[in-house]
């Protein structure tokens, strides 16, 4: 048969229907609101940014908006009066900071107008959207439009600004000649359709939310200066006369953008190639696990760049591994990372900007002396790339919802970090140097240790709550982060491997380079499981209660052969004063060898205010000293529930909740019993230290 020819007509044709079938499909095709070309220059020797920023803002939404609500991020460091600082001061960590008279920082824009020259910084003031309002704080700033932007339309912004680098601020900062720089630039906050801006001040634990945007930078070093950022390097110029180097980066659908800076780096290059890390064995089964083709699930290859300082370089095989294992897991569960880099630094000293994520980069934290199984800087990089995943492509609200990404990301890091490593011990330092020569602590692994530190908080704060209202940063930081993994390592036990991987790979998939929602989350966990499991979320992320079942007393005792007593029936009373319960019939000679009848008596509570939805039990397992076993279910309603068990063989333990699902029972210590040995003796020793330590870290968190 005669192929048919297309003409140059026919193809553009084609190529415009495919534009407009897309254009139409919800996720294929997708405009950007915002796009920012910035060009900057850093001036170590007064540690300042001289800057031009040109923003073209589109209105996506159906509403006409009469203005852009900008984040200046770095005010918060302007003064001991902003919201961040007061919140600091109220929180213990002020001194963290370090901050003196002269190495505040801020930022200042001195020119703002539209791209035909309208001025409109004369109209533009300082707004305190969050409660209770702080008139003194300088974060966001709200510019008024000339005239409304209609749906559709865009408005280009042309900004010109300095900025002062504050000496040890939160995720940014400078020491001597290295500079790590985020939240640098004049930022629009989120237009949320119904509901206005999102834009809120620079609070103390809250991070950050941003729309998609293509970014174009263009940084400007003295050239003895090695440069990382987020996105690709495009183009390097040198001045030669100036000392100068101007690196370009570029990168698109990234909502935001952060670069550093130090003589001190050595750059290293090295790639994740899919077909040599995964096999084809993993292939499969993960396949199986999620429902998918082993070709929907094949990773593309990474270039990874480290940037590290000259005295951790024996260390750079440890920070390309991690990195390796969270490139493959994250992208083997939730889907293939997207961008053609990823780039981690070993952070300038004294920076304040260890263990961050960016889009494409992240900052990792370790020390010139390592412990060789505590896994740092392991997990710190394991995590942190995570966050591209959990904030960089599902971009939640981390302001309002923190848990979307901070406590699926500790949940999904302790994964890979199991996976890749097994156990680890705990770091335990003093001034800055390891007392493992000292103190032998276990290995553990991270759910462990989440569920232990995060049980003290529960009571304090729900886990969907806006960051600055949580009782302090402890509260934040365990319910945020640990309490929240605790939760879903519970919903992966009780709906199972399968169910949950499902769960999370959908969740992921959906929402790639949106703003999804709490409930958004749920819809998809009940979708996917096809379980109404809303009640489990109300309880334990929308909810302050404790959770606690118990085994609160257990009696073990000889059946009698008589009870003693006065016994009737309806004849009347009967010929003696006991009714013989084992004994020999009347006429029958007694034998002195039958087997006794032991009784054990168990008696559960439930000390926690939530109680189980209707359909869910415990599960109580009961082994005897001849080895048998029984097992009784508990709905756990009511307060309490007794159990009666009758064997020729006396208890040998009892356990609650012996396959270990209900990870959110809040004092493990008292689900077991044990009759005979060392525990019994040590059970409620054991309960008191487990609580010690989590009152300590809790108390100490307050500090940090």
């Amino acid at each position: 048969m005669k192929r048919k020819n297309w003409s140059k007509a026919g193809v553009k044709y084609f190529l415009f229907l495919m534009i407009l079938f897309l254009s139409v499909i919800p996720g294929l095709a997708q405009e950007r609101p915002v796009h920012y070309n910035l060009e900057v220059e850093l001036l170590p020797e007064t540690a300042s940014l001289q800057a031009k920023e040109t923003i073209v803002w589109t209105n996506l939404s159906r509403d006409y908006v009469p203005d852009i609500h900008l984040h200046l991020y770095w005010n918060a460091f302007k003064n001991e009066l902003s919201t961040l600082a007061k919140e600091a001061g109220q929180d213990k960590i002020l001194k963290r900071f370090r901050i003196k008279k002269d190495e505040w920082g801020w930022i200042k824009i001195t020119s703002l107008t539209t791209a035909d020259g309208q001025d409109l910084l004369p109209a533009a003031v300082f707004i305190s959207p969050d409660q209770p309002p702080n008139p003194h704080d300088q974060t966001v700033l709200r510019v008024v439009l000339p005239q409304p932007l209609a749906p559709g339309q865009a408005v280009n912004l042309n900004i010109d600004f300095q900025a002062r680098v504050p000496k040890n601020g939160l995720r940014t900062g400078y020491f001597r000649n290295g500079f790590f720089i985020s939240q640098w630039f004049p930022k629009p906050g989120v237009y949320e359709e119904g509901r206005g801006w999102n834009c809120h001040e620079y609070h103390l634990n809250s991070e950050f939310y941003a729309d998609f945007a293509d970014f174009q930078v263009k940084i400007t070093v003295p050239k003895d200066f090695v440069v990382g950022a987020c996105g690709q390097e495009m183009e390097r110029t040198e001045e030669q006369t100036a000392g100068k180097v101007t690196y370009t980066y570029a990168q698109e659908n990234i909502h935001d953008f952060a670069w550093t800076a130090s003589p001190r780096f050595i750059k290293l290059e090295r790639w994740f190639k899919g077909e040599e890390e995964v096999t084809l064995q993993e292939y499969q089964e993960m396949a199986e696990l999620v429902g998918l083709t082993v070709q929907d699930i094949k990773l593309p290859d990474v270039r990874m760049i480290l940037l590290i300082e000259k005295q951790h370089k024996n260390q750079a095989d440890r920070h390309f591994q991690a990195l390796k294992a969270a490139i493959k897991y994250y992208g083997l569960w939730y889907g293939p990372y997207p961008y053609q880099t990823i780039t981690m630094v070993d952070p300038p000293f004294r920076t304040g900007s260890g263990g961050m994520e960016y889009p494409t980069l992240l900052t990792a934290g370790t020390s010139v002396i390592l412990e060789k199984e505590v896994l740092s800087p392991e997990q710190v990089i394991i995590h942190e790339f995570g966050h591209n995943y959990w904030y960089g492509l599902v971009a939640s609200n981390e302001f309002e919802e923190a848990w979307l990404d901070e406590g699926i990301n500790t949940y999904s890091t302790s994964k890979v970090s199991a996976l890749a490593y097994g156990a680890g011990k705990p770091s335990l330092k003093a001034i800055g140097l390891p007392l493992s020569w000292m103190i032998k602590l276990p290995a553990v692994y991270d759910w462990q240790l989440a569920r232990i530190i995060s049980a003290p908080v529960v009571k304090l704060d729900p886990i969907v709550n806006a960051s600055w209202k949580f009782y302090n940063s402890g509260s934040y930081g365990l319910n945020v982060y640990h309490r929240a993994a605790t939760s879903l390592y519970t919903l992966e036990r009780l709906l199972g491997e399968k169910t949950w991987a499902r769960v999370m790979r959908t969740y992921h998939q959906k929402y790639r380079f949106q703003h999804p929602r709490t409930e958004d989350f749920i819809r998809v966990v009940n979708e996917v499981s096809d379980q109404d499991l809303s009640w489990f979320f109300q309880e334990f992320f929308y909810g302050a209660k404790d959770f606690d079942y118990a085994i609160s007393y257990v009696e073990t005792r000889l059946k009698p052969e008589k009870y003693q007593g006065i016994f009737d029936d309806l004849s009347g009373r009967t010929s003696g004063q006991a009714s013989e319960t084992t004994g020999p019939a009347p006429g029958q000679k007694k034998d002195k060898f039958k087997a006794k009848i032991y009784e054990t008596i168990i008696t559960l509570r439930r000390y926690g205010e939530i109680k189980l939805a209707p359909g869910y039990a415990l599960k109580l397992q009961v082994e005897f000293e001849d080895g048998s076993t029984e097992e009784r279910e508990w709905d756990g309603q009511n307060r309490w529930m007794r159990f009666n068990f009758e064997k020729p063989v006396k208890i040998k333990r009892a356990v609650l909740d012996p396959e270990g699902l209900w990870l959110v029972d809040t004092n493990l210590s008292n689900n077991s019993y044990a009759r005979k040995g060392p525990a019994t003796r040590i059970l409620s020793a054991t309960g008191s230290l487990v609580w010690l330590m989590q009152n300590l870290l809790v108390t100490f968190s307050g500090w940090l």
